[in-house]
This record gives C-alpha cells, structure tokens and sequence, in this order.
C-alpha cells in the first residue's frame, strides 16, 4: 500500500485531489511491486497508486534487470519495467545489451530496444554494435543498423545504415548498397527507399538530403 512506503520527512507529495502519495524518498529499503528500491531512492507512484518513474539511489534489479544506480526508471502499472539503464552488460532476450545504455520493453515484458554491445546475428542479419535493435512485441525485429551490405526481399541494403521492418516481416525501408531498377523505375546507391507492407515504393530520397 502506498500510505505505507517509508518516506523521508517532508518529502512526500500528494496528488491535489485524492491526498494519495505521488512521489517521495525513502527513508529505508522497501519492496514495492515486487521491487527491492533502496533508501534514498525517489519513487513516483500514479493516481492508483502504481509505480510509475522512479530514480533508484543504488543499483537496482528490475525483472532480472540490473538498472545502474542513480538513474530513472520507468514502469508499466502493473510493475513490469518499462523502461531503464543498464548498469553493466546484460543479456536481453539472447542478445548483448551494453552497459549504461537505456533498455525499452514492450508491456507484455518482450524487449522493444537495446544498444548492442558486440556484433550480432539475429534473424538472419548481422546487427552493428554499437547501435540500437529494435523489436516488435511478438519479438520480430522493428529495425537495426547493418553491419554488412545485405540483400533483404532482392533489395541490396546498405552496411552501417538502418533497415526497417513491417510486422508481416517484410522489408519497409532502407539505404541502397547500388543501383536497382524497382518496379520499373531505377534507384541510385545512397538512395532511401520506404516500401508499403503490399511490396510498393512510398518514398523514396537521397542520403545527402
């Protein structure tokens, strides 16, 4: 119950209408939501009383998430993490997520994004490290950043530039490695084409623009 979180005298805020507690600092250790947080960490709680963002005092694990001290975290309503910083590297759903580097997760607990820490291959395409990955809920990939110039649906794709999916899994949208002809019209090297879920050409410009 949030009338009984350990707060730290006249840290408490109150939400205007409802006197409920919207955020304070603990004055000692305190799980809430399934959450070890440690004193003197703020905690931010919604008008139900469900966390919501908080910035952790100390290093704190999350769902199996180690969250780097002094940093913001971020909640779903029913405590799942939504967002957070990791405070080393971390295996995220297979994959090397470099430390001190934001986490995002989908509501159903499936990772929307993580930084890489090394190269990686994943659903058939060698990612970048360094770079963002990003998913879908059903864990499809979203979008990556190459490391290699790929061929994705016969379109050559350009190494150390981002690709993009649809959830149907087909290819909507990347740099050109070289020149194509595309339904009928030709497309130069450097050139962004954004594609339609049908297979269709939207979009289409130059990197230098």
């Amino acid at each position: 119950m949030a009338e009984d979180i350990p707060c730290r005298e006249e840290s408490a805020v109150l939400f205007p209408d409802t006197k409920r507690l919207k955020r304070c600092t603990l004055s000692s250790d305190y799980v809430i939501q399934g959450t070890l947080f440690s004193a003197d960490s703020i905690v931010g709680l919604d008008e139900n009383g469900n966390l919501w963002r908080c910035n952790i005092s100390q290093e704190t694990v999350i769902g199996n998430i180690p969250c780097k001290a002094k940093t913001e975290v971020e909640f779903y309503p029913d405590g799942r993490l939504l967002m957070g910083t990791l405070s080393k590297e971390t295996l995220m759903n297979g994959l090397p997520a470099m430390a001190e580097t934001m986490v995002l997760l989908h509501e159903n607990g499936s990772l929307f994004k993580c930084t890489l820490a090394r190269n990686t291959r994943v659903q058939g395409f060698t990612a970048k490290a360094g770079t963002d990955i990003c998913f879908f809920e059903n864990k499809d990939l979203s979008a990556l950043d190459l490391f290699e110039d790929t061929i994705i649906r016969g379109i050559p794709c350009l190494r150390d530039t981002r690709v993009w999916f649809h959830k149907n899994r087909d290819l909507a949208g990347c740099t050109l490695s070289c020149d194509i002809d595309i339904q009928g019209t030709k497309n130069m090297e450097g050139r962004l084409v954004v594609f339609r879920e049908d297979g269709s050409v939207i979009h289409v410009r130059d990197r230098s623009v």
